[in-house]
């Protein structure tokens, strides 16, 4: 706790000065306790010391800034500047060569990985320029991280100011369980991907591995059952599989959320003093960004853009004889209205009120559960990540890094409206997991229906287009 007070002093005595140079120092690369000056701003924040947003705003402005520098350094200078030079502040080979091996593997993805441990923190922009990795590739990922990391520092300073000493022990576990999350993930998500376009490379591996059972094995009733599951090229195979695995895990959270509701479990008992905590710590500013937030991504601004542009994907597709634009806006249509629809019957059918008008922000009458706006944001971002998945490679935004982007960003967008929601007090926290497990539900059917659907007719049409063909 010593260092704790003496940055509580420093930040007392220098305000916002500590928090942009400190942060900023150690993201160029100086092993400063960063994450532990965000939080101390943070808790003077809650003492009435500081400003949350300026406090925000000064650390992300001290880790993007001091990351670029950090990138220059390392681009410039390469490797042995900065040994040479980084011996005076603790950077040894051993540690950025762990540094490095860690950057190889995930590439652009780790910059923002590195900003969530402190291990890694100091070096990320350092191996980025070393490394020479594009400079828009780091830029991107950095002010994502940067921004993520120090508001969510400094709002964690800000709302358990209380047990800083505890807060400074386990943020850093925290972080590091983060990290290891999100490698997961992505890791999961690269190995599917190459599993999918490397079939006959993997058959063959396992087949030498196994010798001829494993072939004795796939050409059982069993085996040929199970190619089928999980053939990334048939229409019944992996899609299918996928589409009702997560439509099944989906339920399984809906129906759980459903059981705690009608039994008054501890996830609804919770409810009332998560929006009493989060009513007593309102800023004004927060609730005119909140409602921002509420108006572009609410039910009545997407249900009418889905239907609008479905609409004219569809005419436009008519009138030139292409069927996937009437795909995509079937499915648009489809995903959004239906989870509204869905969304507003439940509400009728548990007729749950809302949280009381003390705990309101702004006050909304009516049923609660599921929250509308929850539902329907899952539907509409899982809608459009799927129609950019559906984009050649060659096309703008048709890489699989663009499209994990907009998929990273309908998560995003997905958690900052529940969030919003419970902020302006009127939705309990459990009536916004409803409704993004509902949501999930519904976008799992719709979007597993289409793909089966493509997939059958442009099977369809690749053989008769062979037909065609075969009597010439």
């Amino acid at each position: 706790m010593q260092t704790l007070d003496y940055i509580l002093s420093l930040i007392g005595q220098y305000g916002y000065l500590i928090v942009f140079f400190g942060v900023m120092m150690e993201s160029m690369g100086v092993p400063l306790p960063g994450e532990t000056i965000l939080l101390a701003s943070g808790f003077l924040v809650q003492q009435g010391a500081l400003d949350l947003g300026d406090a925000i705003a000064f650390g992300i402005l001290g880790a993007v800034i001091g990351d670029q520098i950090g990138y220059w350094v390392g681009r410039e200078g390469g490797r042995p500047f900065v040994l040479k030079w980084g011996r005076y502040v603790l950077i040894t080979p051993e540690r950025l060569g762990r540094a490095e091996r860690f950057f190889t593997r995930h590439g652009g993805k780790a910059v923002f990985l590195a900003r969530f441990v402190a291990g890694l923190r100091v070096f990320g922009a350092l191996v980025a320029g070393i490394s020479r990795m594009p400079w828009r590739t780091f830029f991107f990922y950095n002010a994502l991280g940067g921004a993520t990391w120090a508001t969510a520092a400094v709002l964690v300073g800000y709302l358990v100011g209380g047990s800083l000493d505890l807060i400074e022990q386990w943020v850093g576990r925290a972080s590091i369980l983060l990290a290891i999350l999100l490698a997961l993930a992505i890791a999961l998500y690269l190995g599917y991907h190459w599993v999918s376009t490397h079939p006959e490379q993997i058959r063959r591996v396992a087949e030498r591995l196994s010798g001829g059972r494993l072939q004795a094995f796939l050409q059982s009733p069993l085996g040929l059952w199970l190619r089928r599951r999980f053939s990334p090229r048939r229409a019944y195979g992996l899609t299918l599989t996928v589409g009702l695995t997560l439509t099944a895990l989906f339920s399984w959270a809906f129906g759980s959320i459903v059981q705690d509701l009608l039994a008054l479990d501890p996830l609804v008992r919770v409810d009332n003093t998560i929006l009493s905590f989060v009513h007593s710590h309102s800023e004004p500013y927060l609730t005119l960004v909140a409602r921002i937030v509420e108006l572009l991504f609410a039910p009545e601004v997407l249900v009418p853009l889905s239907v609008t542009v479905g609409t004219v994907l569809i005419v436009l597709s008519y009138r030139r004889g292409v069927y996937r634009g009437s795909l995509y806006g079937i499915v648009l249509i489809t995903t959004v209205v239906g989870a509204e629809a869905l969304a507003r019957l439940l509400k009728i059918l548990f007729h749950r009120p809302r949280p009381p008008a003390s705990l309101q922000l702004v006050y909304e009458g009516g049923y609660g559960f599921p929250s509308s706006h929850a539902t329907v944001i899952i539907a509409f971002g899982a809608a459009i990540w799927y129609l950019f998945s559906l984009r050649p490679r060659e096309s703008w935004g048709g890489s699989w890094r663009a499209k994990a982007r907009v998929g990273l960003a309908a998560v995003v967008v997905a958690l900052l409206v529940g969030l919003d929601r419970v902020y302006l007090g009127v939705h309990y926290p459990s009536e916004v997991l409803g409704g993004w497990a509902l949501g999930g539900v519904w976008a799992s059917i719709c979007l597993t229906a289409a793909e089966v659907f493509r997939r059958l007719y442009e099977g369809e049409e690749r053989a008769s287009g062979k037909e065609h063909q075969e009597p010439q």
